[in-house]
């Protein structure tokens, strides 16, 4: 950790003049090319697995998420995610983006969930794809030299809101809808989002948020600081945000990677981080909530159904009945519905 100041400031150095520093992960170790002596990379490779695309203008890099039906957090859209993250960290003979904008080619849906067949079945792949996801979230915190910005015109849940809630900015079109509802299904989120909302939106609406599985449409979320600003349209919403990240790209790299680190004092520390992934680990392998992750595959079928569509809701349904979830809706007691010995087994009490 007492590091990091002296790797932002040579990193600043590095943008600012004609040298670029890289710094090789989980060392200090610095290196430095005279870039005007060899051929600069500029643009990102293809995504190995087709997930994502890519469109440049000047300093401006847009990533469009397309992994039909509902852009589920597959392996291959994490694999795709991560590997993109990796390229526009700072290194020899390459310039990297000031600012990159993540939307979405799906209606409907900007990032949703993990894949939850891979937490049905214990798997390297579906660990690695873990392993992966909590990585992007600390990548897009870690890299000061670009600016990462949500462009929100669709449902983001789950690890997909872990993920938007990472980013630097977020803005919101018409159809912008967000939940983090792991509690409702007895979990905890692993990839750090929970730990972003306290300062996003304060403790007390954060835990709010999160321990009654709500979701929030794109003007409560603005109100809340969820999001930067919320716009009518998606073409209003799309020319706000090209305008924002294009006036960021004229201004120096340098200035961008100072200002950037200098607030990352507001973020949970890697040692937090790393508790709410070993939180994660007992509970996720535990019977109950196996069976939790098996009822949900059926409901979901993870395609773009009515369950898709109205989550949290439709979880609460699912695993606490229809009596309960319409109580929950309505704003009435849910006591007696909580001291029945049905809804008391599914709410993991026990007698």
């Amino acid at each position: 950790m007492q590091l990091r100041p002296m790797l932002a400031f040579l990193t600043t150095l590095s943008l600012f003049s004609t040298a670029i520093c890289h710094r090789s992960a989980g060392h200090g170790h610095v290196t430095h090319r005279i870039l005007s002596l060899h051929k600069r990379e500029n643009s990102p490779p293809p995504s190995r697995n087709g997930k994502l695309s890519f469109t440049q203008t000047a300093n401006v890099t847009r990533v469009t998420i397309n992994n039909p039906p509902i852009n589920l957090l597959t392996t291959e859209l994490i694999s795709d995610l991560y590997e993109f993250l990796l390229w526009t960290q700072p290194g020899p003979f390459k310039t990297t983006p000031k600012v990159v904008i993540f939307s979405s080619a799906i209606p409907d849906f900007f990032i949703t969930h993990f894949d939850l067949g891979n937490l049905a079945t214990s798997t390297p792949e579906g660990q690695s794809a873990l392993n992966q996801l909590v990585q992007c979230g600390r990548l897009l915190q870690s890299i000061t030299s670009t600016a990462f910005i949500a462009e929100v015109n669709g449902r983001t849940f789950g690890g997909g809101q872990e993920l938007n809630a990472q980013m630097d900015m977020r803005f919101a079109g018409p159809n912008a809808l967000m939940s983090q509802y792991e509690n409702s299904a007895g979990f905890v989120a692993q990839a750090g989002g929970q730990l972003f909302l306290g300062p996003i939106m304060g403790k007390a609406r954060a835990l709010e948020y999160l321990l009654g599985s709500k979701q929030l449409d794109a003007r409560r979320g603005t109100e809340l600081g969820v999001f930067n600003n919320y716009y009518g349209d998606a073409r209003t919403l799309r020319r706000e945000v090209d305008a924002l990240a294009a006036r960021i790209g004229l201004f120096p790299q340098s200035a961008l990677n100072n200002t950037k680190f200098s607030l990352s004092f507001l973020n949970p520390t890697t040692e937090q981080l790393d508790q709410q992934i070993a939180d994660f680990a007992p509970i996720g392998a535990s019977p109950q909530s196996q069976g939790v992750i098996r009822q949900s595959l059926q409901d979901s079928n993870e395609t773009a159904n009515e369950y898709e569509l109205n989550i949290p809701n439709s979880v609460v349904q699912s695993l606490y009945g229809p009596e309960l979830s319409a109580m929950l809706d309505q704003g009435k007691s849910v006591l007696d519905a909580v001291d029945d010995p049905n809804h008391r087994s599914k709410w993991g009490y026990k007698e």
